[in-house]
């Protein structure tokens, strides 16, 4: 489909016929066909619940109430426009077929001005709750109206237009990546600094022609600043010329290798698992799920069916940031520190997942309703993915008399969605287990962002040089997950294990001992993996069969440590980074580990400012986990990067009384 076509489906009120795209670092519109958007109009039916997402009919209330306020500035934008979830407390006690609470969360941007606004809408009542003025410069993530209003302003600029020409390269053949600003101070053309909350964003160029991918293509040493708050050029900066590689950068390459022979899972009886609306029931798990416009996909209400009742374990689970700092000492590469989730969002980049390409074949998929920027509403079709898999031996024991095996062959349950954010592409499963027991994992692929350099040594240094003329910069991602674990309800408490020697008379004992964490600021902790290092939640008031507290523990396994230095502007904006786990007392408008507006933020925002001390034993507890991965690029990476998965496990100590799989049936 023509990307004017997809624009003017997707957001009709947005300024049209450009004629080279943009797609940018999550400027791609995520509808993908008209069909079957159409299709899928319709409104749910049945009761609802608290945290069901807004509707259709919701969305466009909420758009129609800010529109006739007074209050409302002409021709703003709404960034963000998401259910505004209701108290923990009244989705605790919600029983069904009860009146829920629906009100809309609104963030309002006027551009020229620079101004955001802060709305609440009560959508039954057609009223607005609160309409807050956030301080001058406050930059929400960025949204899909500026990713089409920023064409025409670098396309029509001749500094860039020269740039291009000085390397023969025909501006037409030019794709344009859009990202956020950073946080490289910028000059304007007249040398002086662009006044300070200056909603800037920078685009970057790659040379696309007829071949595909441009990020194979980089445009080496051009950078341009654009204001957007006047939507005007503040600065092009030119660094010199690469040589420009024409690599085609082929994914389906001749070759020889024989197709794979079909491999199938039939389920001729249908999924073990019930969907009701956005519930999952599946072997004693039971949770909602949904997908946020900037986290993506969320879990709540986890808990797990034991003696007819259900036993809590989480109430709400959720990515809250993305970081990517890039470890290249150059001018036009040390702004780009991505944060993906609190500059772009990640739920409204979602794809749509493809069966036996993203999916097993037998997966159910549901479909996704997020706010557009001007009052209306899209779906992204297939956004989410539920499917079984096998998960290997769930356990085995062997009679030692008889010889006789008796073990049990597991089953796993996904659900799932990715990302497409500029180059790469982020998975995002959580993984049920039989035994109790819950993964988080996130995949990477996609493509490195690459530079142009002239020579390997150029390129070996300070990354790898993947082919003629082109490099990828050293790279790390950490990602940000809050986990509001509410074991058997609250209060709980958290400890921390350590595994130590200890002083024996034969010389081999060693024992785990457990500390408990006492307040907020104690509870920034780092990993060790000379101690096996875990923490477990708690609960303060309910006990297994032995008396010990029932519980889960956070075992973390992919990590890494940050190494730009400490006064590194970026990092201090992702002072999340500092520590694996922080531990939080809940509170509802503590979301993000960055905080809520990290586009252009200040230092200390985030978790420095939720962690001031307070105690956390036998509190309802907040954990705030960070793993993280350091990218040293390899030649196998181009011009499509293998996937590599990194994750996290949360696994029941003591929640049962014995084995959970013991009545798991054996498998037919």
């Amino acid at each position: 489909m023509p990307y004017a076509i997809l624009l003017l489906l997707a957001l009709p009120s947005l300024l049209l016929g450009v004629a080279t795209p943009v797609l940018g670092r999550g400027g791609r519109p995520p509808v993908s066909s008209f069909a079957a958007t159409m299709d899928l109009m319709a409104e749910p039916v049945g009761d609802p619940h608290p945290l069901d997402p807004l509707t259709h009919h919701e969305i466009a209330t909420a758009a129609a109430v800010l529109l006739a306020d007074p209050r409302m500035p002409a021709g703003a934008f709404f960034p963000t426009l998401v259910l505004n979830e209701p108290p923990k407390e009244d989705v605790l006690q919600f029983t069904p077929g009860a009146r829920v609470r629906r009100e809309a969360y609104v963030e309002i941007f006027d551009r020229p001005p620079n101004t955001l606004y802060e709305a609440v809408v009560d959508v039954h009542e057609r009223k607005v709750l609160s309409f807050t003025a956030l301080p001058l410069g406050t930059q929400p993530t960025t949204f899909f109206d500026e990713y089409v209003a920023i064409v025409p302003v670098v396309r029509n600029d001749q500094e860039w237009i020269q740039a291009m020409q000085r390397r023969g390269i025909n501006p037409d053949d030019v794709y344009l990546d859009v990202w956020a600003g950073g946080d490289l101070p910028v000059m304007d053309r007249e040398g002086q600094p662009v006044p300070e909350g200056t909603r800037i964003m920078r685009v970057l160029s790659f040379f696309r022609g007829t071949l595909p991918n441009p990020y194979d293509r980089p445009i080496e040493g051009v950078v341009v600043a654009v204001d957007m708050n006047r939507l005007q050029v503040l600065q092009v900066v030119d660094t010199g010329i690469r040589p420009l590689s024409l690599d085609a950068g082929e994914s389906d390459p001749p070759s020889d290798r024989e197709p794979l022979r079909p491999l199938r899972v039939h389920q001729p009886q249908g999924p073990s698992y019930e969907v009701h609306g956005q519930e999952v029931r599946w072997q004693n798990w039971q949770f909602r799920f949904a997908l946020h416009p900037r986290e993506g996909l969320v879990l709540y209400t986890v808990g797990y069916v034991q003696d007819g009742r259900v036993r809590s374990i989480a109430y709400r689970i959720s990515l809250t940031e993305i970081y990517i700092p890039y470890g290249l000492p150059d001018i036009n590469w040390v702004w780009r520190t991505a944060f993906d989730e609190g500059e772009y969002g990640v739920g409204r980049y979602t794809n749509s997942l493809a069966v036996n390409v993203d999916v097993p074949e037998h997966s159910t998929f549901f479909h996704a309703r997020l706010a557009d920027d001007v009052g209306g509403s899209f779906v992204i079709p297939r956004a989410v993915a539920l499917y079984e898999r096998d998960g290997g031996v769930l356990w085995k024991r062997v009679e030692p008399t008889s010889v006789e095996q008796d073990a049990r062959f597991g089953r796993e349950l996904v659900i799932t969605s990715n990302a497409w954010i500029g180059n790469y592409v982020y998975g995002f499963s959580y993984i049920f287990r039989q035994d109790g027991s819950l993964e988080v994992r996130v995949d990477l692929t996609g493509t490195t962002l690459n530079r142009g350099v002239h020579t390997v040594e150029e390129g070996d240094e300070f990354g790898t040089t993947v082919t003629t003329y082109i490099a990828a910069p050293n790279h790390q991602h950490f990602f940000n997950f809050r986990l509001d674990l509410d074991i058997d309800e609250v209060p709980n408490s958290v400890v921390e294990s350590n595994v130590r020697s200890v002083p024996s008379e034969l010389g081999n004992a060693f024992v785990a001992t457990e500390d408990l964490l006492r307040t907020e600021q104690e509870a920034q902790r780092d990993l060790h993996r000379g101690t096996a290092r875990t923490w477990k939640v708690k609960s303060a008031t309910v006990t297994n069969a032995v008396g010990h507290a029932t519980g889960y523990t956070l075992r973390p396994a992919d990590t890494a440590v940050p190494y730009s230095e400490l006064d590194f502007a970026p990092r201090q904006r992702a002072a999340f980074v500092e520590h694996p786990l922080w531990i939080t007392v809940y509170k509802p408008n503590e979301r993000y580990a960055a905080g809520p507006y990290p586009n252009q933020g200040r230092a200390g925002e985030g978790l420095p400012q939720y962690a001031t001390g307070e105690p956390i034993v036998n509190q309802d507890v907040v954990l705030w986990y960070t793993m993280g991965t350091t990218h040293l690029p390899t030649s196998e990476e181009y011009p499509v990067m293998p996937t590599t998965s990194i994750g996290f496990r949360l696994t029941p100590e003591g929640f049962f009384s014995r084995n959970p799989a013991l009545d798991v049936p054996l498998s037919k």
